[in-house]
C-alpha cells in the first residue's frame, strides 16, 4: 500500500481540487481510469493516467478511489479563484473590469498560446490587433470562426494576423447549416474567458455584453479539449483560400 500512498500524493499534488473532483465523478460514472485522466489539464493527462492506473487497483475499485480523490479534494488548501464579471456597454462609476481591457491584457500577458472563437469581427479591433502583437512574439494562435455568415470577417482575421491557424465550423443539421457563435479566450491553458460578445470593436465597446473571467485550469483544459475534438471530428476545418 506504500506504493498506493505514494501514487496518491503525488496525484493530489499535480490536479487542482476542481481537477480532482472531475476525476472521482468520472471514475463513478465509468470506472475507467483513461477516461478519467481526461478530466485534467493536457499536459498532465498522461501522468495522470499513469498514476490513476496505478491506484485503482490498490484501492480495489474505482469507487473507492474516487471517494478518496473527493475528500482529497475538499481538505486542500489550495481553491480556484472564483470568476469575475466583465462587461461592455457603457461606463459606469464603480465598473472594475471591462471587456475590451480584459481581453487586450490578457492577449498581451499571454506567454505560450491564444485560443480565440468569435461569430464576428474585423481587421481593426482591438481584440485582432491584440492577437497581432501575440503573432509577433510568436505565440501559437488559433481562431474559430464563422464561414456561414460571417465569411468575408473570417477571412479578415485570417489576414491580419499572420501564424494563426483559423478554423471554420461546419456542421449540418436538419434545417440547415449552423453557425459558429461561441465567443472564448483561453490563455495559456489556464485563464478563460466566455463572453455573450462578438470580438469585434462593436460588441466590446457599445453593445451591452457580459462574460465571466475564470482562472481554473480545468476550465481551460475543458474548452481546449472541445475545439480540438470537434477538428478531430472534422466539425472544425482549417480556413481554405477564398474563392
Amino acid at each position: 500500500m506504500n506504493t498506493g500512498l505514494a501514487a496518491l500524493e503525488s496525484l493530489v499534488e499535480l490536479l487542482t481540487p476542481t481537477e480532482l473532483q472531475r476525476v472521482a465523478a468520472s471514475l463513478e460514472a465509468t470506472g475507467r481510469a483513461r477516461r478519467a485522466a481526461r478530466e485534467v489539464a493536457v499536459a498532465h493527462e498522461a501522468r495522470a493516467n499513469h498514476l490513476l492506473s496505478e491506484l485503482v487497483p490498490e484501492f480495489g475499485a474505482p469507487r473507492a478511489l474516487a471517494a478518496a480523490l473527493r475528500v482529497a479534494a475538499r481538505t486542500m488548501e489550495r481553491q480556484p479563484e472564483p470568476p469575475t464579471v466583465v462587461w461592455s456597454g457603457p461606463q459606469l462609476p464603480g465598473d472594475s473590469v471591462r471587456t475590451t481591457d480584459a481581453i487586450e491584457r490578457l492577449i498581451d500577458e499571454a506567454e505560450e498560446s491564444v485560443l480565440a472563437s468569435t461569430y464576428s469581427g474585423s481587421a481593426t479591433a482591438p481584440f485582432v490587433q491584440a492577437l497581432r502583437r501575440a503573432a509577433s512574439r510568436k505565440l501559437t494562435i488559433t481562431i474559430v470562426a464563422d464561414v456561414v455568415r460571417q465569411r468575408d470577417c473570417a477571412y479578415a482575421i485570417a489576414s491580419a494576423v499572420p501564424r494563426a491557424k483559423v478554423y471554420g465550423y461546419h456542421y449540418d443539421h436538419q434545417s440547415g447549416a449552423g453557425y459558429q457563435h461561441s465567443k472564448v479566450l483561453v490563455i495559456d491553458g489556464q485563464i478563460s474567458l466566455v463572453t455573450s460578445a462578438n470580438l469585434s470593436a462593436a460588441a466590446l465597446e457599445r453593445h451591452l455584453e457580459a462574460g465571466l473571467l475564470v482562472c481554473d485550469v480545468s476550465v481551460a483544459s475543458a474548452i481546449v479539449r472541445r475545439i480540438s475534438d470537434l477538428v478531430n471530428a472534422g466539425y472544425l476545418r482549417p480556413l481554405g483560400s477564398p474563392s
